[in-house]
C-alpha cells in the first residue's frame, strides 16, 4: 500500500472519530433485525437441552457424551469470536451474518440423519458452532456502530430477544417432540434459523449513513477509494492480524480480569439449561419445560431494565455484573434441594434475572473498559475465552454426575465456578472505583490551580 493511501486511510479514521452515531433512524431497523436474530438463535440454543434427552436415548449414549454436543456448539460459537470480528471488519456484518445463518440452518437439517452421535458432534457441534457464532456475535458489533447514547437500551432490547426466544421455543420444542420425532423437530428449528439469512440482508453497513451525512466530496472520494477491491493476500493478512491481536490483554488489567471472569462464568453457564429439566424429570415434575421458559420470560424485562440503567448511568455496568454473578451462584448452590415446581420456579426466576444481567451488561461494560474503538477486538477475545470454557464445562458436569451418581455435584460445580467469577468481577469493580476517585482528585487539583 502506498504512502498516499496510508495517509488517506488515516484521514478517514480521524474523521470517523468525530462522526456522531445515528442513535436511531435506520438504527431502529438494525435493532429489529438484531432482536429477531437473537430471538431465533438463542431460542433454539436454550431449548436444545429438551432435544438432547431424546438424542441421548436414540444413540444410547451416556450423559457426558451427549453433553459434548451442546458443549461443542456453544464452545465453538464463542471461539469463533476473533474469526467473526475479523470477517466483519474485512467484509462487513451483513455477509457474515447471512452466510453464518445459512450454514447453521444446514447443520440442523443434516445432523439428525447421521448414523453415529460422533458425526453429529462434528456437524452440529463444531461446524454449527462456528457458523452460529458468525451469525450471532456479529449482531452486537453492528449495534455498537449505530448506537452510542442509547447503546445500553439497544443492547438490552436485542438481548431481550434471547429471553423471549427462550420462553417461546422451550414449550414449542417440547410440543414438537411430543407431536413428531426429534429429527423432525430439528428440521423445523433449522427452518426458523434459515429465516435469519433473510433478516441479515436488511443490515445496512454504517458506511452508507456515514457517507450520506458527509459535507465534502473529498471525504466521499476517499471512502470510495477505500472500497476498491483488495488483493487476496492483503485480505488474508488483515484477517490473520485481526484474529491474532491479543495485545489488549497485556495493556488493560481490567480487561484481563473480566476475561478470566467470563471464562469461569461460561465454564458452567449452559449447565443449568441441561440439568434443570433433568432434575425436574427425576422429581416427576410434569411442567419441566416451563422452568426453562421462566428463565426466558424473566430475561425479557430485566435485560431492557439493565439497558435503561446503563444509559442513565445510575450504576456502573461492571458493578451490576458482579452482583448478578453472585446471585446466579447462590441459585445453583441451593437448586438441587428444591423439590417442588413452585420452589424451582422461584429459583429459575432469580437465575433468569441474574443471567439477564450477565448477558446484557457485557457490551456496556466492555465499552467502558476498552472504548468503542477497541470493542470488536475485545469482544472477539472475550468470546474466544468463553468458547474455550464452554466446551469442557458441561462435559465435566456430566462426568461428575455420572461417576458420583448424583446431579447434585453438577449444581455445586456450577455454583463454585460462578462464585470465583464473581470475585474477579468484583476486583474490576474495585479498580473502576479507584480509577474514578483518582480522576476526581486530579480534577480537583486542576481546578484549585
Amino acid at each position: 500500500m502506498s504512502n498516499e493511501e496510508n495517509e488517506e486511510r488515516k484521514d478517514i479514521d480521524m474523521d470517523k472519530k468525530k462522526f456522531i452515531k445515528p442513535d436511531g433512524g435506520y438504527g431502529w431497523v438494525i435493532l429489529f433485525v438484531a432482536f429477531s436474530i437473537s430471538f431465533i438463535l438463542d431460542g433454539c440454543m436454550y431449548s436444545f437441552g429438551i432435544v438432547l434427552d431424546e438424542i441421548k436415548t436414540h444413540y444410547n449414549a451416556t450423559q457426558e457424551v451427549a453433553n459434548l454436543i451442546p458443549s461443542l456448539n456453544t464452545g465453538f460459537l464463542f471461539l469463533s469470536g476473533p474469526v467473526s470480528a475479523a470477517l466483519a471488519k474485512q467484509f462487513g456484518c451483513r455477509p457474515v451474518i447471512v452466510a453464518g445463518s445459512l450454514i447453521f440452518s444446514l447443520m440442523y437439517f443434516i445432523s439428525p440423519y447421521f448414523p453415529s452421535i460422533y458425526f453429529m458432534k462434528f456437524s452440529f457441534g463444531i461446524v454449527g458452532g462456528i457458523s452460529f457464532g458468525c451469525a450471532y456475535l456479529t449482531n452486537f458489533i453492528i449495534l455498537v456502530d449505530y448506537f452510542d447514547k442509547r447503546l445500553g437500551l439497544a443492547n438490552g432490547l436485542t438481548m431481550s430477544g434471547s429471553g423471549l426466544g427462550n420462553f417461546a421455543f422451550a414449550p414449542m420444542t417440547e410440543f414438537l417432540i411430543g407431536k413428531f420425532k426429534w429429527q423432525s423437530t430439528m428440521l423445523i428449528l433449522g427452518s426458523a434459523i434459515f429465516l435469519c439469512a433473510f433478516l441479515g440482508c436488511l443490515l445496512r453497513p454504517i458506511e452508507y449513513y456515514y457517507k450520506k451525512v458527509r459535507q465534502t466530496e473529498d471525504i466521499d472520494d476517499a471512502i470510495d477509494s477505500n472500497e476498491e477491491p483488495k488483493k487476496a493476500s492483503f485480505i488474508v493478512k488483515n484477517l490473520f492480524n485481526e484474529m491474532t491481536n491479543f495485545k489488549i490483554l497485556k495493556l488493560n488489567t481490567s480487561f484481563l480480569l473480566i476475561t478470566l471472569s467470563n471464562f469461569l462464568i461460561f465454564f458452567v453457564y449452559f449447565i443449568p439449561f441441561i440439568y434443570i429439566p433433568i432434575r425436574a424429570k427425576a422429581l416427576k415434575i410434569a411442567q419441566f419445560a416451563w422452568l426453562i421458559g421462566i428463565i426466558g420470560i424473566v430475561n425479557i424485562p430485566m435485560r431492557i431494565l439493565f439497558g435503561i440503567i446503563c444509559d442513565r448511568k445510575i450504576i456502573k455496568p461492571i458493578h451490576m455484573n458482579s452482583l448478578c454473578i453472585f446471585v446466579a451462584s447462590g441459585c445453583m448452590y441451593t437448586y438441587f434441594y428444591l423439590t417442588t415446581f413452585y420452589s424451582q420456579a422461584v429459583a429459575t426466576a432469580l437465575f433468569g434475572m441474574a443471567a439477564a444481567g450477565i448477558n446484557s451488561l457485557t457490551t456496556p461494560y466492555l465499552v467502558d473498559i476498552v472504548g468503542s474503538e477497541a470493542f470488536a477486538n475485545a469482544n472477539g477475545i472475550l468470546n474466544m475465552f468463553r468458547g474455550l470454557s464452554c466446551i469442557f464445562g458441561p462435559f465435566i458436569a456430566g462426568f461428575l454426575s455420572e461417576k458420583l451418581k448424583s446431579n447434585l455435584y453438577a449444581f455445586v460445580f456450577c455454583g463454585t465456578s460462578l462464585a470465583l467469577a464473581g470475585i474477579l468481577s468484583t476486583l474490576v469493580s474495585m479498580i473502576t472505583i479507584k480509577s474514578k476517585q483518582k480522576n476526581k482528585t486530579k480534577s480537583l487539583e486542576l481546578n484549585s490551580v
